[in-house]
């Protein structure tokens, strides 16, 4: 894809992410990304792009996209889609990243003009953490990216956006909005809710003792982890899939029941068991006993934190250079320098780091910091 031109239009975590995966994997596409002014700050700060603005300039970039990618909340991608129609182009794809579909599907082509589609989005990716704030450029990668197309969606429009779902790394599929809010509402809103409850349950338990911030174990951690995320995005995903969650609270709730009602009988442990083995199938971490190919993947894993904490340190590198050149002031300090190294000699002790290995890591970083700064 050549010339490509990408508008998006809510740049918080997801929005914020694309923009910045986008910026560093093809640096030769024009990213505009536009929000609510008061936003605008935040977005200039985390970098995710040298065209910024407000939701009043969509005529200045919309008309000549090539993809518009709606990443405001789910209750208003409908009526963002409304305000950019006056400026969508034939050959336009409009695509959103709205955690349910169904709703949002069943009116998006009426509101596209001739001969400009949409086509629904959703990347499996996200934190419990929100905001510009939160971008990173590997969110997707790995991920699944689910599109929903229409029927009578043109071959040539779906194949531009995989391209430019994998150009994020991601992985996509192709999903019927109905069957993607069903499986969402087991493997994703059900959790949410989960995770709330549990929460919910254990303050309504500890509140004599107020210990659970203090004896809480890893297990109930990470399942509550979700429940440390914004209800006011999740408002309008519980609220645009209302049957099918309910229709998985049912389920769960049902299911748990059943456990509870044997939960000294033999059927708890084959039902444990079942639960056990399908679960070790479906990641390394769930593994007890991890193999080589785990170990592996968890090295994986590690390198893409180790990589991403190096691309955040790269801007504000690139910052800080820009502040010396307009201040004339040398790019090296060699006094900061040998107080960084010791300080990065003491924190490589406390985790048990050779010294040689931090000096030698953190030589090459300094380094390559130097000559980034140099060209600002």
């Amino acid at each position: 894809m050549d010339n490509i031109k990408i508008t998006i239009i809510g740049c918080g975590l997801i929005g914020g992410s694309m923009a910045l995966a986008l910026k560093r994997r093809k640096p030769e596409y024009s990213i505009a990304c536009l929000d609510l002014k008061e936003r605008l700050p935040a977005m200039r700060e985390a970098g995710i792009s040298d065209q910024i603005g407000t939701m009043d300039e969509l005529s200045m970039y919309v008309p000549d996209s090539s993809f518009v990618i709606v990443s405001t909340p789910v209750q208003s991608i409908l009526d963002t889609i409304r305000l950019i129609r006056p400026f969508v182009r034939p050959n336009t794809v409009v695509t959103d990243v709205g955690s349910t579909k169904r709703n949002i599907m069943s009116e998006a082509q009426s509101l596209m003009p001739p001969g400009a589609h949409f086509i629904g989005g959703h990347p499996m990716a996200g934190s419990e953490r929100s905001g510009v704030e939160a971008a990173e450029p590997l969110l997707f990668s790995d991920r699944v990216y689910i599109l929903c197309p229409y029927p009578d969606t043109p071959r040539g429009a779906l194949l531009s956006l995989m391209d430019l779902v994998e150009t994020l790394l991601a992985v996509p599929i192709t999903l019927d909005p109905e069957e993607h809010d069903g499986i969402m509402a087991l493997v994703s809103h059900l959790p949410q809710l989960v995770a709330v409850a549990l929460m919910q349950t254990a303050l309504a338990g500890d509140a004599e003792h107020a210990m659970l911030d203090k004896i809480a174990g890893r297990g109930f951690l990470e399942m509550t982890r979700l429940a440390a995320s914004d209800y006011w995005i999740w408002k309008g995903i519980l609220e645009t899939n209302k049957e099918a969650v309910g229709n998985a609270v049912d389920r769960f709730s049902a299911t748990l029941s059943n456990l509870k009602s044997r939960i000294s009988d033999e059927s708890t442990a084959v039902a444990w068991e079942q639960a056990a083995k399908q679960r070790r199938k479906m990641g390394p971490e769930s593994s007890a006993r991890p193999r080589k190919h785990d170990l592996r993947s968890m090295i994986d894993r590690y390198d893409k934190q180790i990589l991403s904490a190096l691309g955040h340190r790269i801007e504000v590198v690139r910052r800080i250079g820009k502040l010396k050149a307009n201040q004339a002031a040398p790019v090296v300090d060699p006094d900061r320098e040998k107080r960084m190294m010791l300080q990065r000699d003491e924190w490589g002790k406390s985790l048990g780091l050779p010294e040689e290995f931090v000096r030698d890591l953190f030589s090459v970083i300094l380094r390559h910091s130097s000559k980034i700064q140099e060209k600002q």
